[in-house]
């Protein structure tokens, strides 16, 4: 079901069929719409396929799941037309990009994960150039950031990720994603994943998965 708002406005709940989980299960995702521009992200809800109502953009049944899962959708869309609201009112104008950014946490000039992580890799780069860290380890950490910028945009279609969502299922997922989708080596990036979270979130390693 769409929510439209001086028919600009559109908040469409789908499915992201083509990523199934191992469970059977897919993710539910969220489309903004401004203007005929469109951004997605994920809702990080999972539920059976057949259990949806693609009519309404809903769960179906009267389950305690389903009861749950609607409710986590209502708050997602209330949050995003509140959040539409507050920018079209300061701003005067909303593009999806935008308006998804406000809704993730990820305002233009605050600090998230890969904006840290590029920091993190400039510094990183001085030491080497100092001669306090080597070469091959600063490659290593490119590559690992070129793979969590894959794993973001296609599990939860981020380009970036807010500090929040660092959590220990963020970690297993990519781990998962390592393992699975591109036939890595997730051993040889644990130390590095490790320590980039430990300086961007020291309590992340405290989560019961690092």
């Amino acid at each position: 079901m769409e929510t439209t708002k001086k028919s600009t406005f559109k908040v469409l709940f789908y499915l992201k069929k083509n990523a199934p989980k191992k469970n059977g299960k897919v993710t539910v995702m969220c489309r903004i719409t401004v203007n005929g521009k469109q951004s997605a992200f994920s809702t990080k809800l999972d539920i059976s396929a057949t259990n949806w109502d693609l009519k309404y953009g809903r769960v179906l049944g009267k389950s305690r799941e389903a009861q749950d899962t609607n409710s986590k959708l209502d708050k997602i869309r209330s949050g995003i037309e509140e959040c539409y609201s507050k920018i079209l009112k300061n701003e005067g104008a909303v593009n999806s990009a935008k308006l998804k950014n406000a809704v993730l946490g990820m305002e233009s000039g605050e600090l998230t994960f890969f904006k840290f992580y590029e920091q993190f890799l400039s510094d990183y780069e001085k030491k080497v150039n100092n001669g306090l860290r080597v070469n091959g380890t600063r490659s290593k950490y490119k590559i690992l950031l070129k793979h969590l910028r894959n794993f973001a945009f296609t599990k939860y279609g981020y380009s970036d990720v807010p500090f929040n969502d660092l959590t220990s299922d963020f970690v297993q997922d990519f781990d998962y994603y390592l393992r699975d989708d591109i036939h890595s080596q997730p051993l040889r990036f644990h130390p590095l994943l490790l320590q980039c979270f430990h300086n961007a979130l020291p309590g992340i390693t405290q989560c019961g998965f690092l």
